[in-house]
């Protein structure tokens, strides 16, 4: 896949490309740079409002710290493509030139945010319902840039309005490089089955690439919508909050493994965000990796309650002794993806 000046391949010959969504909450440096060291090709910022972009407030500057940029641009093993959304096209396109200074390699611009207070500004899914101002946003930002755009969207607001194929359209006339899709409608949010033949419908339409997301729980599923759709990589997205493993073709990792995954998440997250903060926001990522641990566990009560760095670190490292631990290989059936506890914005 092509997406302007830069050549994605798949991490093995039997993969599809897959990539990392944008993931308000969780797509930070840190969560990024983990599942690009485990094969992601491309991965998302957490999407962030136009209006936000230049204000001083400690929030914002750390959803614009591209700190991973340089390593991809180093190393290759990855693109980073951070995501604006908003009701000013102006500001869209000043806030992409900033993501453009900070080393971001792409600009996604993001369509299908279904959370009601977003589309009720004007922003997100908003601008299904008006694809002339939608081409607008994609053509000022086109040009205020030098690094490709891309649009993640849905398939339209509800079954009665299904409009991806002009969207799509739309996109590759304002100079669009990429559209990700989610399949489902706005009205869906993330009920219900994704209409992956909608996905299909666009590959057939356009020699854009088209990036397919939605109702992808593991590797066999991403094969499937590659042979069913055509499309030329899948996007994973909550799926990866339990699993990044299947950024490496797997179902899971051997406990000591994503012991040692838990170890560096939460010191580098306690770097990046304080050890309060940091140890907080990493919680929910242990409460997944570890999911098989009972519910009434005290190991899993203090896991998942222990706010000191230093004692949570400590508890991984007792657990992980070989003396201690028997090397289980906790890998996620589809049944247990398929009923993780956390919806966001796509």
């Amino acid at each position: 896949m092509r997406i302007g000046p830069y050549e994605l391949t798949s991490l093995r010959e039997d993969m599809p490309i897959l990539t990392l969504a944008p993931m308000a909450g969780v797509g930070n440096w840190v969560f990024r740079l983990i599942c690009a060291r485990l094969g992601a090709r491309l991965v998302g910022v957490e999407f962030i409002n136009c209006r936000s972009i230049g204000t001083a407030s400690r929030k914002s500057l750390q959803m614009l710290d591209f700190s991973d940029a340089q390593i991809y641009a180093d190393t290759g093993i990855s693109l980073l493509a951070a995501q604006i959304y908003g009701n000013d096209i102006d500001l869209i396109a000043n806030g992409a030139r900033e993501f453009e200074r900070r080393g971001a390699q792409i600009v996604d611009i993001n369509f299908g945010c279904s959370v009601p207070k977003i589309v009720a500004k004007g922003c997100g899914a908003a601008y299904l319902r008006d694809l002339d101002r939608l081409y607008a946003a994609v053509r000022s930002t086109v040009e205020a840039v030098s690094v490709p755009v891309i649009v993640k969207t849905r398939i339209g607001w509800d079954e009665d309005d299904i409009n991806i194929i002009e969207v799509v359209a739309r996109c590759a006339d304002a100079g669009a490089k990429a559209v990700a899709i989610h399949a489902r409608t706005v009205v869906q949010k993330y009920r219900g089955q994704a209409d992956w033949s909608w996905i299909g419908r666009a590959v057939a339409a356009t020699e854009l690439p088209i990036i397919g997301n939605g109702d992808v729980l593991d590797l066999d599923d991403a094969r499937r919508m590659v042979d069913e759709t055509g499309c030329a990589a899948v996007m994973v997205g909550r799926a990866a909050m339990a699993n990044p493993w299947i950024f490496s073709g797997r179902a899971g990792a051997p406990l000591r493994e994503r012991i040692d995954l838990a170890l560096e998440q939460l010191r580098l997250m306690a770097e990046y965000k304080g050890e309060r903060v940091g140890v907080l926001e990493t919680r929910k990522h242990l409460a997944l990796y570890f999911k098989s641990l009972p519910k009434t566990s005290e190991l899993r009560r203090r896991l998942l309650t222990t706010a000191s760095l230093d004692e949570l670190a400590t508890l991984l490292a007792e657990w992980r002794h070989p003396e201690t631990v028997e090397d289980a290989d906790l890998t996620l059936s589809q049944s247990e993806a398929a009923t993780l506890a956390w919806s966001g914005n796509g």
